[in-house]
């Protein structure tokens, strides 16, 4: 094995054995987020299966790192998760490591385990993309990234950090186009609007002055911060006495999304900040089966973040008996009925807690509570199939039977036998209401998190947010006010007439939106300036927005696709205009 690959797992395998050493929180005696010997022993367990793992793939044995991936899972699963993220993103790095080395077999193998250790997760289709890359087949790369980025629309968190990053590129996709939108009418109204500037400060001066003073009063924002885009927005304003209505209309809608894009810029990343806070990551992860390095230790967040929440109880509570820790879990569905007294979720489970104990008396009396206190839906439900699964436990068929009707007459036959396929004779099914109390919890995860931040932060935001409004605003005023120096300044003498722009053939079939602005066409113009925004956004999107917190890198291969687009558009507006010709 070569040295970098040598030093590669070396710190992998630390890395990942601090990690899972670190996962169990130093909770207090009564916190909620405990962890017994025997699942601290579970979570050794798979460290050292992992170092196993690494070892028997470094060697190329792929036979016996099928037989550590498949006891790495059954661990997992008698913890009740099913997906190990931080151990699939190790895999990846040594396969896109492996790839890199000209290995693609044993890369192969590793993109393989990734799968089957993080199932549907997006940065397994990137790190393929990148294998495929250094393999030679950039059409599979191409379809790997792509089949990425379909992921990330698939899973829930990470749509919800995409749609905010969509609504910035959105915004800043209508400010590319204007950008170029601008460049169009200056190309159109360029030459008129020097030959009045000229005329209106070159009387009573040198005519070897004029020009230098028309080109520093054309040019001057670039003297400040920022000063191409206070250049293009000067621009604007200039021009907005050249435009028709039409173009007039575009115009203040550019201006107006220029003052969106700090407020929308500011929501996202608060959004995104709640998204990706620890205990918020720990919540999704928890639920959807996850199982990565400092779960538990973010869990433990929770519960000092909202001490003394019954939502918070019901979900840990769901954890505990999840992962085994029955005792526990029923200190908390006991404390939930103390807070919620009607909570029917947390005495079916109560009951399941009883049920594998072996005290069906007890049981019954927590099914029959919850059948009282459900409401006529799948709960009240779920509550009579668990009391027929009991009866029929203690040989009481006939009592049974009607409970099992009930259950059928509320959730539907096949319902109720999808259930009985799932449990198989002598079962019962669990609620999992603290897990289906989610998006409580995220709600007041996100209160509070917001309401941590000062007063004096929240007055920043605040003023970031309306001062690009009242600079909108300031724009349009002063668009309107130029168009009224320049009435007057027209009204007098001295303005010469500029000859129309006549654009050549080759310059209507390369430039989009040129002939429309030509003519006049303001809203035609600007859809040409959205399709170039678009293939400038598909070049540069990584830049744009916010990234996205990926396990692995993934792959950019924007700026070729937008060289490839606009070289078909191209050849496209190209053999159309021969065509007119």
């Amino acid at each position: 094995m070569a040295r970098p690959l040598r030093r590669w797992v070396g710190v992998v395998v630390v890395v990942l054995a601090l990690v899972i050493l670190t996962a169990a929180p130093s909770a207090r005696a009564d916190g909620r987020v405990e962890l017994t010997p025997s699942v601290q022993q579970s979570l050794l367990h798979l460290q050292e299966l992992w170092i196993q793992w690494l070892a028997s793939f470094n060697q190329g044995n792929a036979e016996r790192s099928g037989e550590i991936l498949n006891e790495i899972l059954v661990t997992s699963r008698q913890l009740g998760m099913d997906t190990l993220p931080d151990l699939a993103d190790a895999a990846l790095a040594a396969g896109v490591s492996q790839a890199a080395s000209g290995d693609v077999a044993k890369a192969r193998l590793a993109l393989a385990a990734a799968e089957r250790l993080a199932p549907g997760q997006p940065e397994n289709a990137f790190a393929r993309a990148e294998v495929e890359a250094q393999a030679g087949r950039p059409f599979h790369a191409a379809t790997s990234w792509a089949s990425g980025h379909l992921r990330i629309l698939l899973t829930p968190q990470e749509r919800r950090l995409r749609f905010g990053d969509g609504i910035v590129k959105l915004l800043y996709l209508v400010l590319i186009a204007g950008v170029f939108f601008v460049a169009l009418l200056l190309i159109v109204h360029g030459r008129r609007l020097m030959a009045e500037l000229a005329a209106a400060i070159g009387r009573g001066i040198p005519s070897w002055l004029a020009m230098p003073l028309v080109a520093l009063l054309l040019l001057w924002p670039l003297l400040l911060p920022a000063g191409l885009a206070w250049l293009v927005l000067y621009w604007s304003v200039l021009l907005f006495a050249y435009a028709n209505t039409g173009e007039r209309v575009v115009l203040v809608f550019v201006w107006l999304v220029a003052g969106l894009v700090p407020l929308a810029t500011s929501q996202a990343r608060q959004i995104q900040a709640i998204e990706l806070a620890p205990p918020v990551q720990a919540l999704e992860q928890v639920v959807e089966g996850n199982l990565y390095g400092s779960l538990f230790t973010d869990l433990a967040l929770i519960e000092e973040l909202l001490p003394d929440e019954p939502a918070v109880d019901h979900l840990l509570a769901d954890l505990h008996r999840r992962i085994g820790q029955w005792e526990r879990a029923r200190t908390l569905y006991l404390r939930v009925l103390e807070a919620e007294p009607e909570n029917a979720a947390a005495m079916v489970d109560l009951g399941s807690y009883y049920f594998y104990k072996g005290d069906y008396g007890t049981a019954l009396s927590r099914f029959r509570e919850a059948i009282e206190v459900a409401p006529e839906d799948a709960g009240k439900a779920l509550a009579y199939f668990n009391l027929s699964q009991t009866l029929s436990v203690e040989y009481l068929f006939e009592e049974g039977g009607e409970a099992l009707e009930q259950a059928k007459a509320l959730a539907g036959t096949s319902g109720v036998e999808g259930w009985m396929a799932e449990t198989g004779e002598g079962s019962i099914l669990n609620a999992n209401g603290g897990f289906a109390r989610r998006g409580e919890v995220r709600g007041r995860l996100a209160d509070v998190l917001a309401g941590n931040a000062s007063e004096a932060a929240r007055t920043v935001t605040l003023v970031r947010q309306t001062w690009s409004l009242l600079v909108s605003l300031g724009v349009l005023l002063a668009a309107l006010g130029f168009v009224v120096v320049r009435r007057r300044v027209r009204e007098g003498e001295g303005v010469p007439a500029t000859p129309p722009v006549r654009p050549g053939r080759w310059a209507r079939a390369l430039v989009p939106g040129l002939t429309a602005t030509v003519n006049g066409r303001g809203p035609a113009a600007f859809g040409a300036a959205l399709l170039v925004a678009v293939l400038a956004l598909v070049a540069w999107h990584a830049d744009v927005g916010f990234a996205l917190p990926l396990g692995f890198a993934q792959a950019q291969p924007g700026p070729w696709v937008a060289l490839i687009l606009l070289g078909l558009f191209l050849v496209t507006r190209v053999w159309l205009g021969r065509r007119e010709a």
